[in-house]
């Protein structure tokens, strides 16, 4: 019975020194993080944030049309959100310009 434990063990600890191997021997250490480019992530997010203040002119809308808000508050509403994606816009044009401008061989943005 002991012979067929130790031989149990050498089985195991070869499969496991076969498939080992490979896995830590081939690839050089890698750093788990990439640093982040800041346009590139200030661009992502004022994409987002554009997409939520036109959500909230949609929103303003539909408040106004069934009475939900009076016509001084949505013109104050609209006006102001309206101000809030012009300004949005600006700026996603000065990172796209920026981002375009970069050399190729750093991270890539779509720009649609």
């Amino acid at each position: 019975m002991a012979g067929i434990k130790i031989l149990e063990f050498i089985l195991i600890a070869g499969v496991l020194i076969l498939i080992g191997i490979p896995l830590f021997s081939k690839f050089p250490p890698r750093r788990l993080f990439a640093p982040l480019d800041t346009e590139t992530e200030e661009y992502k997010h004022l994409l987002v944030r554009k997409e939520e203040v036109l959500l909230a002119i949609k929103e303003a809308e539909l408040d106004f049309k069934i009475d939900k808000i009076s016509p001084e508050d949505h013109d104050i509403i609209r006006h102001k959100l309206e101000d809030e994606v012009l300004q949005l816009m600006a700026r996603i044009d000065e990172l796209e310009k920026v981002l375009k401008n970069k050399k190729p061989a750093s991270r890539s943005v779509d720009i649609a």
